[in-house]
């Protein structure tokens, strides 16, 4: 009896573990999911956050999902309205809505009112989806970028390898124009920055381990690397 109770619960858990990985965020190509830590760069113009997108990983329909974002910390950034399962409400709460297997909300995001006056703003915010069987919650760092970059900055291609690293990480860059290559920690501090011009690659090493995020200095495209 023991033997089947035993089993039965590993079972459960084993299915929990799978049903929690059915959410995730997506931002520059990186997957995001529970228990991750994420940085999104934006505009000093911007009045929402964007480019930020919620799939459906798994192969079942997930229904009466609800979004809830809690502030953690704010400077200069003030979080008060989420856009998410088609609807738009003033209240940082979504309305309950579903998602089909594989679906994709790319109109996700976060409405902002953002003061320029503040040196350096930012907002860390933890994003729930949960539906009582579901729950996915990923911190996001909001950092606005610095503003006047040059376009051909937002979309360099950048690889880190390895990633995971283990104290050091190489990263190759395509770049037309002089660039700060930065590794930028989950407090948005910036730890190391490399200058670059061209295509080539750079050497950063004495990384503490944690999660970090790479990319050119002010852009828009910045991804993650993990340092074990």
């Amino acid at each position: 009896m023991k033997k089947i109770v035993s089993f039965a619960l590993l079972m459960c858990s084993l299915f929990l573990a799978n049903v929690q990985g059915q959410v995730g965020f997506i931002y520059n190509g990186t997957t995001y999911q529970d228990g991750d830590s994420m940085c999104v760069y934006i505009n000093a113009d911007a009045h929402a956050v964007t480019g930020v997108a919620m799939k459906n990983l798994g192969s079942g329909v997930l229904q009466n999902l609800v979004v809830t974002v809690t502030p953690v910390e704010e400077s200069g950034i003030e979080a008060w309205g989420v856009c998410c399962g088609g609807a738009c409400v003033p209240a940082l709460t979504s309305t309950a809505f579903t998602m089909t297997p594989g679906q994709q909300d790319d109109a996700f995001s976060i409405d902002i009112s953002l003061d320029n006056s503040v040196a350096n703003a930012y907002g860390v915010y933890s994003i729930n989806v949960s539906n009582g069987m579901v729950n996915c919650t990923v911190k996001m760092r909001v950092q606005v970028g610095t503003a006047g970059i040059a376009e051909a900055k937002e979309q360099v291609a950048m690889v880190a390898f390895p990633n995971p690293a283990q104290g050091a990480v190489s990263i190759s860059y395509e770049l037309n124009q002089p660039a700060t290559l930065a590794i930028v920690d989950m407090q948005g501090r910036t730890v190391k920055e490399v200058k670059v011009n061209g295509n080539g690659t750079a050497v950063v090493d004495n990384l503490p381990a944690g999660i970090y995020a790479y990319g050119i200095l002010g852009s828009n495209s910045m991804k993650k690397l993990v340092v074990k």
